[in-house]
């Protein structure tokens, strides 16, 4: 008995996306243009150590070239980062940037500024209470912040996820906390996400678009529930999701791209 097809509501395993793409071909041939939202750590690049070390493959780099000047493509690269540090990263054009999951866009201005030094203050206690944790650090975004704990053992990990909830509890319902790949990412309520974002991107395109997501984090999820009737595919290990396919990797991830590339051409 096949596996079924992830539904809004949860999660299933998907499927793998080569191993069905005669079904996404005919969805490429049948649409008009594609809206490409591509998530950059771990989708387009592997994920490294320390995020200032993220590189993008050469030959992905290459076809997204490519991608980026196709007349049917309309090409997003939607990340967790700063707009102008994920733009710093990809350095592709003409392509729209999406940064603190996609609530950042290049027209975009930071919230109000009692949000900001909310933020601001609530970071400091942060660092206050997890100094000398050994294999924690605490990434600033302005007007939200990542605890990393990718280098901290068991015990260093606990007591700052102890703080982070103590501190989060006085905090109240003013933030969120959404947790990535050894991260635990604060940000202010009015940040919706990633799956807002995309759906307020193709409401202000014209015509009707494809759209196909590419994403590796729990942060991707509230996308590919948004895009339940477009391609969505999770890359990285497998596991329950509310994609409908799944890529191992970004050596995977370069493949499709590649393949994307030949059928529209």
């Amino acid at each position: 008995k096949g596996r079924s097809s992830p539904r809004r509501g949860g999660s299933v395993r998907p499927r793998h996306l080569f191993a069905h793409w005669e079904s996404v071909v005919r969805r490429l041939r049948a649409a008009g243009k594609l809206a490409l939202f591509l998530d950059f750590d771990g989708t387009l690049a592997p994920i490294c150590l320390h995020p200032a070390e993220v590189k993008i493959p050469l030959p992905t780099g290459r076809i997204l070239q490519r991608l980026a000047r196709h007349p049917r493509v309309n090409l997003y690269v939607i990340s967790g980062r700063r707009m102008a540090d994920v733009r710093g990263h990809v350095r592709i054009h003409p392509v729209t940037y999406l940064g603190l999951h996609g609530w950042e866009r290049s027209n975009g201005k930071l919230t109000e500024s009692e949000t900001l030094r909310f933020m601001q203050r609530l970071r400091r206690e942060v660092e206050k209470e997890m100094e000398g944790l050994e294999g924690i650090w605490i990434q600033d975004k302005t007007i939200v912040f990542v605890v990393h704990y990718r280098r901290a053992g068991d015990a260093a990990r606990r007591r700052a996820r102890a703080v982070l909830a103590t501190l989060l509890a006085k905090a109240g319902s003013r933030v969120r906390l959404m947790e990535g790949k050894k991260v635990w990412e604060i940000l202010p309520v009015e940040l919706k996400g990633k799956g807002a974002a995309v759906l307020t991107l193709l409401r202000e395109s014209k015509g009707r678009l494809l759209p196909i997501y590419l994403g590796d984090d729990t942060t991707d999820e509230a996308a590919f529930a948004a895009l339940s009737r477009g391609i969505t595919v999770r890359v990285g290990e497998p596991q329950p999701t509310r994609a409908r396919y799944e890529l191992r990797d970004p050596g995977e991830v370069c493949e499709f791209l590649r393949k994307l590339e030949a059928e529209i051409s």
